[in-house]
């Protein structure tokens, strides 16, 4: 019976890869602490995802610990949600988030992921209660007014409102300058109008006068006017 050979080649090892230098930079760049780089969850992610960081991976920061501070932050910060909101959106009752919010049970990655997530959603951005009934047509783009249907605008409408609101500044300074204009003219025409009259009351005045005049040369008040004396009188004198 032959000997089996033996073999001095040292058995492999499973060794876990890690990742890249360029995932290690990426990561480093969105706030990674350099330490992280080399712990096991960092190399079970390399492991996962072929040796390399995804950028939506990246994103989730999973080097930042869950607690109660960040998801509340998320919450209340980022999303503007009430406890009783999140509880609605999340299907769960308002006092577990409580708890989770005061560190007295753990906060599950489902639902902190889903917070996180929604909060980088462009319908998110749109969701304020003075947008209410907006919403993003999936097949066109276009922004769709719920006051008027068939009012649709599209992206490069949107980026001419600047222009738009540029040359409207420029005609409400053109028709305030025709106002003020108009307003000059107008009282430079009363004015002119008030002279008119008073140059015409002047003149009637005048005529006034000279009729006065001319009707007081027709009276003669230098009349000598004889008295007749009494009889008494005269004898007296004679």
């Amino acid at each position: 019976m032959a000997a089996k050979k033996r073999t001095t080649r040292k058995k492999s090892c499973n060794r876990i890869p890690s990742s890249s230098k360029r995932s290690d930079w990426a990561a480093w760049m969105n706030g990674a602490p350099p330490e992280w780089l080399h712990t096991k969850q960092a190399r079970d992610i390399a492991q996962a995802f072929d040796g390399y960081f995804p950028a939506w991976f990246i994103e989730s920061a999973p080097w930042r610990p869950i607690d109660g501070a960040r998801f509340k932050h998320f919450r209340a910060v980022q999303l503007g949600l009430s406890i009783e909101q999140c509880a609605c959106y999340l299907r769960i009752h308002r006092t577990t988030i409580r708890r989770w919010e005061s560190d007295a049970a753990e906060v599950t990655y489902s639902a902190f992921e889903a917070l996180r997530l929604l909060a980088l959603t462009a319908s998110q951005s749109i969701s304020h209660k003075a947008w209410d009934g907006w919403f993003i047509n999936r097949q066109t783009g276009e922004l769709i007014c719920p006051d008027n249907g068939r009012l649709a605008v599209k992206p490069e409408e949107i980026k001419t409102l600047p222009l738009l609101y540029n040359q409207i500044s420029i005609f409400r300074d053109a028709v305030t300058e025709r106002d003020e204009r108009i307003a000059e003219l107008e009282a430079e025409n009363i004015t002119l109008r008030n002279a008119t009259n008073s140059r015409q009351v002047a003149a009637e005045l005048e005529a006034i006068r000279e009729r006065i005049t001319g009707l007081l040369s027709t009276f003669h008040t230098a009349e000598i006017i004889k008295f007749n004396q009494p009889a008494d009188e005269l004898r007296r004198i004679s």
